[in-house]
């Protein structure tokens, strides 16, 4: 029997919530990789557990964080392996990419959401919560323009932070009502240098969300920006747009048509600004948005987005905890 111990995200995922169903904390089931691991894990003999369940006994440990935070069980010497799978990127949490070094010291391997230019650090595919289109948000077809669902957050590290180019997107196509923003905080000032913007945002703002499929669901277009911009570093953003068949407009990884091809997204990156996207947009024909659907429907369906999936996930997990080091 091997016990593996998962420092989870958030407290509010201790107790084995991290494998729950409860919609206080599995918002668009975000949760389904998770419980989807702990099924696989199972089914191996490899008993899994978030770490406030952990206790000393005869049987393997295994210390398993999901995003570096300073605690009394990760320097227990009793575990026989610590690993990370950092799922932040250093614009979220600074620390561990600046002490990167120090950190390959304590955990036995580091997996990265993001690369990085260090050898002793892996790479890992951010797992999403499906594995193809929702067909009662994809199908419907009474849409309008844009839209826009993100909190309102103020980056910890200034570094190819694109939680500003989140605001200043919002304002210009606010002007003209032109965008819907949803999300947390909004009602709230933004983050210091952009407190003057507050006025613009607030008359496109409608409020927070229970769920994203519905809502992306309305529009044709969204704003997909990452929360930096980082080789490697894809999360739910562009994926939930598919999900819904809704037009993403990517802006973070530079390296994204390596792992998305290029005909599934509008790439920020083409136009030399925001005027010049809206004419864009505004020209897209009906057909147009069905090719770019369709595209990310195929994509779903394709060998190129199984690292992405649950079954990856759970797969190198296990591979990784049954590694020897």
């Amino acid at each position: 029997m091997i016990n593996v111990w998962i420092d989870p995200f958030s407290e509010v995922y201790l107790g084995n919530n991290l494998f729950g169903y409860d919609k206080l904390f599995n918002r668009d089931d975000c949760l389904s990789p998770y419980r989807h691991l702990k099924t696989y894990c199972d089914e191996r003999d490899i008993n899994l557990n978030t770490i406030d369940l952990w206790k000393d006994n005869d049987y393997e440990n295994i210390y398993v964080a999901f995003n570096h935070r300073k605690n009394t069980a990760l320097e227990n010497n009793k575990f026989k392996k610590k690993i990370l799978f950092q799922f932040e990127p250093p614009v979220v949490h600074p620390y561990v990419y600046k002490n990167i070094d120090y950190l390959t010291s304590i955990y036995d391997e580091i997996f990265l959401i993001c690369k990085v230019d260090n050898i002793k650090c892996h790479y890992f595919y951010y797992p999403q919560s499906s594995d193809g289109i929702i067909p009662e948000y994809w199908d419907n077809a009474n849409r309008i323009f844009l839209t826009m669902i993100n909190s309102n957050k103020k980056p910890r590290s200034s570094h190819k932070e694109l939680y500003s180019e989140r605001i200043k997107v919002v304002r210009f196509f606010g002007k003209t009502n032109d965008i819907d923003l949803y999300g947390f905080g909004w009602d709230k000032r933004p983050y210091f240098p952009y407190w003057f913007y507050e006025s613009a945002l607030q008359k496109v703002y409608k409020g927070s969300v229970e769920s994203k499929y519905p809502v992306l669901s309305k529009y044709n277009f969204a704003i997909s920006f990452e929360n930096c911009i980082m080789p490697g570093y894809i999360t739910d953003r562009i994926f939930d747009c598919f999900f819904a068949g809704t037009i993403p407009v990517y802006g973070g990884a530079p390296d994204i048509e390596e792992y998305v091809p290029k005909e599934c997204f509008i790439d920020m990156r083409d136009f030399k600004d925001y005027s010049e996207l809206k004419l864009f947009l505004k020209s897209i024909t009906k057909s147009e948005i069905e090719s770019y659907k369709e595209n990310a429907r195929k994509y779903l369906e394709s060998e190129q987005f199984e690292p992405y999936t649950k079954e990856y996930f759970a797969e190198m997990f296990v591979d990784v905890i049954k590694k020897e080091i």
